[in-house]
């Protein structure tokens, strides 16, 4: 009887700890931005830029357009770190014969590894610095709206 009575506290303080302690478990901790920060090599000139990309809008660098589908990156308390899904398409006149575009990436690139799942490209090399919120981009002014 008394096995019982403290198998079920047992169970119930366990999966209260359980309960406070999923903050760690949670896949959820993300912030969501929309603009990137990032960094463009050409490998002819060898000269770098650094640009910002919003989410959604293409961004010409060089022959290749880029456009970042997502980016998001950590709480400011949590080591610092910001990820990008993109999709990169090259432009170059030989692909343009066709009337098609190649894409050349497709995929999540990490701010603190940039090899780890690198763009390969002959002429260019970009690499994410970092993710915002940039507040002016979902803030539209009410005398914007007015005169639409």
């Amino acid at each position: 009887m008394v096995s019982k009575s403290l198998k079920k506290i047992f169970f119930f303080i366990s999966f209260f700890c359980i309960c406070i302690n999923s903050k760690n478990l949670v896949a959820n901790d993300w912030l969501i931005g929309n603009v990137g920060t990032f960094q463009g090599l050409d490998k002819i000139t060898a000269r770098i830029k650094t640009f910002e990309i919003k989410v959604g809008v293409p961004k010409k660098f060089g022959v290749l357009a880029i456009d970042l589908q997502k980016c998001v990156y950590s709480r400011p308390l949590d080591e610092p770190e910001s990820i990008a899904y993109l999709k990169v398409s090259d432009n170059s006149e030989k692909y343009l014969v066709n009337k098609d575009k190649l894409s050349i990436f497709e995929g999540w690139i990490f701010a603190s590894s940039p090899a780890l799942n690198a763009m390969e490209h002959p002429v260019y090399d970009v690499s994410l610095i970092s993710c915002k919120k940039d507040k002016t981009l979902s803030n539209k002014s009410s005398s914007s709206t007015l005169k639409d």
